[in-house]
């Protein structure tokens, strides 16, 4: 497995504010993702979901993920700051969904 530069966690209980994006090729792959996704994180469009986790709900939600996707055919991409102020955030035209959290 390739290493990946995550944010520094600076205590195992401290939370660090995820953008994830992902682009999976099977239907049904894509379905076991996105519910995997509102295990963890808020719903803000198709195919992005945003919110803060701990070093360990990171984790276990990039395993969980590992699993069932096929890393030749599946992309997700996490972006990541250490507080969710540090990023600008603006929606042209409708908001696609209320964030809720779903843990």
């Amino acid at each position: 497995m390739e290493k990946t530069k995550f944010m520094n966690h600076t205590k195992p209980d401290s939370e660090v504010f995820y953008i994830a994006v992902y682009d999976i090729a099977s239907p049904k792959r894509l379905i076991k993702v996105t519910k995997i996704f509102r295990r963890y994180m808020n719903w803000v469009q198709n195919s992005a979901f945003e919110g803060n986790l701990t070093f360990r709900q990171f984790n276990r939600l990039k395993e969980e993920l590992l699993q069932i996707i096929k890393k030749d055919k599946d992309s997700i991409i996490f972006y990541h700051a250490e507080e969710q102020k540090h990023i600008g955030k603006k929606i042209i035209g409708i908001e696609k969904n209320e964030i809720t959290q779903y843990l």
